[in-house]
C-alpha cells in the first residue's frame, strides 16, 4: 500500500503496525508541484509493476474564508478536485488490469438530495472560474456560505470526474463514492469552537443511528468494499451512496458540462506546470 500524505508523521502508527507493506509518500494537495513529485515517487515504488486500486479520498471545507492554493487557485476546488484530477492523469496509465478507481463525492454536489447538516449547495461553475477565488461561487446569493457551496462545486467535478475516467479507461472499475456526513473527522476545523466541539465529540456517538450520518468505522468500510471486493466493473462511472448505486444529480451526468470540466482541469494544471517548468518523468498523459 502506497499513502499519499501531507504530514507523514501522522502515519507514523501505522506503518509502526504494517511495516514495509505500507510506504509513505509526501504530497501537498494544494501544490501541483509537490503532486508531480509524489506521482514520480510512486512511479518508482512501482518498479514497473501495476497496482490494483486508486483511492481518491482527500478533502477540505474552508469556510468563513477566500484561500488559495500555491498555484493561486481557490483551495477548496484546488485540493478536492483539481490535485485528485492531477493525480489520475499521472497515475491511471500504471493501473493494472481490472484496476479499480473510487474518487470520493458527496451527496451535496446534488442540489435536490437530503443532507443531514443543510450545507449550502452549489450551482455550476466552469472550472477555470472556480479557481479564481473572486469568481468562485460568487454568484450565490447573500448569505450563503461561499466556502460550503465551494466545497459542494467540488464534489460535483468529483462526480463527472468519475463519469470521464470510466468512458476514457473502459477495463476499470471507476466510481465516484458518498461517504454520508461523518462526524469525528478534521473536515470541520475551519467552523466555531462549540461546532468543532460538537463534530469530534457528540456527533461521533450519535452518528450510527441518525438518519444521514455515518459511523467513520461504517464509512471506511464501506470505501475498502469498494476498492476491493465491490462489483465496480459492471457500473463502471457509478455515483455509489455508501453501497447503493444512485442516479446522482442530472447535472453531474451532462456530456458538454463534464467536456468542460475535462478542459478547464487540463488547462489550470498545464498553466501551473508552465509557471514551475518542470518536465514530467514517463506515465503521463
Amino acid at each position: 500500500m502506497i499513502l499519499l500524505v501531507r504530514d507523514p508523521r501522522r502515519a507514523d502508527g501505522l506503518v509502526a503496525q504494517a511495516g514495509d507493506r505500507v510506504h509513505v509518500v509526501h504530497a501537498d494537495l494544494a501544490s501541483l508541484e509537490s503532486i508531480d513529485h509524489a506521482c514520480d515517487e510512486v512511479v518508482g515504488l512501482l518498479g514497473g509493476s501495476g497496482f490494483n486500486a486508486l483511492s481518491l479520498n482527500a478533502g477540505i471545507q474552508d469556510v468563513g474564508i477566500d484561500a488559495v492554493s500555491q498555484d493561486g487557485y481557490e483551495l477548496t476546488f484546488a485540493v478536492n478536485h483539481l490535485a485528485h484530477y492531477a493525480i489520475a492523469a499521472r497515475l491511471l496509465p500504471h493501473l493494472g488490469p481490472r484496476g479499480r478507481v473510487v474518487i470520493t463525492g458527496s451527496e451535496v454536489h446534488d442540489p435536490d438530495a437530503f443532507c443531514l447538516m443543510g450545507i449550502a449547495r452549489a450551482m455550476w461553475q466552469d472550472p477555470i472560474e472556480l479557481a479564481d477565488v473572486q469568481r468562485s461561487q460568487m454568484h450565490m446569493a447573500p448569505g450563503v456560505e461561499r466556502g460550503e457551496a465551494r466545497y459542494s462545486a467540488s464534489k460535483l467535478l468529483n462526480v463527472m470526474h468519475a463519469r470521464l475516467l470510466a468512458g476514457e479507461a473502459p477495463g476499470a472499475g471507476v466510481v465516484s463514492f458518498n461517504p454520508s456526513v461523518v462526524p469525528g473527522t478534521d473536515i470541520a476545523r475551519g467552523r466555531n469552537v462549540v461546532q468543532q466541539w460538537l463534530w469530534k465529540t457528540v456527533l461521533p456517538l450519535v452518528a450510527p443511528v441518525v438518519p444521514g450520518m455515518r459511523s467513520m468505522e461504517r464509512s471506511a468500510s464501506d470505501l475498502v468494499w469498494l476498492l476491493t471486493a465491490a462489483d465496480t466493473f459492471g457500473h463502471s462511472g457509478a455515483y455509489i451512496n455508501g453501497t447503493r448505486e444512485e442516479a446522482g444529480s442530472a447535472e453531474s451526468r451532462d456530456a458538454s458540462k463534464i467536456a468542460r470540466m475535462r478542459a478547464g482541469s487540463e488547462r489550470l494544471i498545464d498553466e501551473a506546470r508552465g509557471r514551475y517548468q518542470r518536465p514530467l518523468k514517463s506515465g503521463t498523459r
